[in-house]
């Protein structure tokens, strides 16, 4: 990946510009002692034929997701990584694993996407390390803004005037552009007869600055991304405290489990099933794409019905990011207790942080003293109960599997 360095703010947008109309895909965009580093590489190619699993990124962004090593402390640094977790939430992840949560506001302030550009080639050229499932979200406010500014540099609008620009940007079908166009020329000085191509950069800085107006900026909170504190240390206490709330994600995993049996299943190949990979898609911010929806998929349907319930969910798609615990947003119980998340390993058993290695993990419907039965997905390739026990050796006595935690949301 190469890289430019010591860019002024003022010519940000400029080299964004240039970047994106040489067809470049933004790596990162960092801000130190006053000046930008961009790094950059060829936009990969793509296929309209490509299905969802070969879109799916196949490595985490971020690689600390992948550890169990929890983050490190501090403030977080530039961000590389940002998705939607819930309704007007974004959470933005630095290069260490550091996350930050944008709640409330208007979409525009929770994106940094100053000009609600949408999502696509032309919003990573200009540096957005994600979106929310129809607009770009990029690492900071004047990276949405020099972004507004690109795309007006762009052969698209630069020979347009102002009206005209304004009217492509924000047209009559979806807005009042003619108000629009008027709040940016009263604004700016700028007449609307004014050709973009003659304007200079401080116009577009200006133009940029008012169209975030216009485009509704509303800052909201910005808060870690950590559970509530607990109720109680007791694990009976906790468990107690939880029951009621245990429904809210329990009443999702047995609606998955309702579904009709090809709704809720893995399908045989060359099929796949989009019900699974929107599992990963909304709970994990990649996915290990081998094998389409055949790949193991248990955690990523614990973390749907975790997060669609409100709950933190573990950004990882493996059942061992649950027993890493790494946020602590999950109280420790010393027994099963129903609707309980449930964590089974698999052989070998040498490392005790588990940062490898496969395993199962679904919810506590009941238990005995030598089984646990849990509702989870890819349970006989499905969404159903299914009993495990829970210790399980080979002949030779050495253990196979075991239930190596059981769980419960930190809940306020």
């Amino acid at each position: 990946m190469d890289t430019i360095t010591d860019i002024a703010q003022s010519s940000l947008a400029g080299v964004l510009s240039a970047l994106a109309q040489a067809k470049m895909k933004i790596g990162s965009i960092a801000n130190a002692d006053g000046g930008y580093t961009v790094s950059y590489e060829p936009m990969p190619s793509t296929s309209d034929g490509a299905s969802l699993s070969e879109t799916l990124p196949s490595t985490p962004p971020v690689a600390n997701m992948d550890s169990p090593t929890p983050a490190p402390a501090g403030a977080a640094g530039p961000f590389v990584h940002a998705r939607a977790i819930a309704p007007k939430t974004i959470l933005y992840t630095d290069a260490e694993g550091r996350d930050e949560i944008r709640e409330g506001g208007s979409r525009s302030w929770r994106n940094c996407n100053a000009g609600n550009i949408r999502k696509g080639d032309f919003s990573i050229n200009c540096g957005a390390i994600g979106d929310d499932g129809s607009f770009a979200i990029f690492p900071d406010e004047d990276t949405g803004k020099a972004a507004i500014i690109a795309l007006l540099r762009t052969n698209t609008y630069i020979k347009l005037t102002l009206k005209q620009a304004i009217f492509r940007y924000a047209p009559p079908s979806e807005n009042n552009s003619e108000a629009y166009a008027k709040f940016i020329h009263d604004k700016t000085g700028i007449a609307l007869t004014t050709v973009l191509q003659d304007l200079k950069m401080d116009d577009f800085r200006k133009i940029a600055k008012f169209i975030q107006i216009v485009e509704g900026w509303k800052p909201g909170i910005i808060r870690s991304n950590a559970p509530p504190a607990p109720l109680m240390s007791a694990a009976i206490g906790v468990a107690s405290s939880a029951a009621s709330a245990t429904q809210d994600w329990m009443t999702i995993a047995r609606r998955e489990a309702a579904l009709p049996v090809r709704e809720r299943s893995e399908w045989p190949d060359p099929g796949e099933n989009p019900r699974i990979l929107n599992y990963f898609k909304v709970c994990a911010p990649w996915f290990e794409v081998s094998g389409g929806d055949e790949v193991d998929w248990c955690a990523a349907f614990v973390n749907y019905c975790l997060v669609t319930s409100g709950q933190m969910g573990t950004d990882h798609p493996g059942a061992r990011s649950f027993f890493w615990n790494k946020k602590k947003q999950f109280h420790v119980l010393k027994d099963p207790q129903p609707g309980a998340i449930a964590v089974r390993r698999y052989a070998p058993f040498t490392d005790d942080s588990w940062a490898t290695g496969t395993g199962h993990v679904g919810f506590v419907v009941s238990w005995t003293s030598t089984t646990v039965t849990l509702l989870g997905g890819n349970q006989s390739n499905t969404v159903r109960e299914q009993t495990f026990p829970r210790l399980e050796k080979n002949a030779s006595g050495a253990k196979k599997s075991e239930f190596v935690a059981f769980l419960m949301p930190v809940i306020v």
